[in-house]
């Protein structure tokens, strides 16, 4: 993702739909809900195009869930909250 580790927690509430969760350093992970899910998250080395530096933060997304129709509904959620508009 081409965002900053606060940016990523700062959208992150919208993106679980207010589920609540816990960050253990790199590591975040649901508290309670179904579907259960984990995040891993690391900081990679911005990307430069020309003076311009965009961050990389690589995210890993885990859902477990007993039924699929949940775990894909989480993860539609999800990539929606970090949707940017541009134009």
């Amino acid at each position: 993702m081409a965002l900053t580790r606060a940016e990523f927690l700062r959208l992150l509430p919208v993106a679980v739909g207010g589920a609540a969760y816990r960050v253990e350093g790199d590591e975040i992970g649901s508290l309670a809900g179904s579907p259960a899910w984990r995040i891993r998250l690391r900081e990679r080395a911005p990307r430069a195009f020309g003076p311009v530096a965009i961050p990389v933060l690589a995210v890993t997304l885990e859902v477990e869930a007993a039924d699929e129709a949940a775990a894909r509904a989480f993860v539609s959620r999800f990539l929606l909250g970090y949707q940017r508009a541009g134009g």
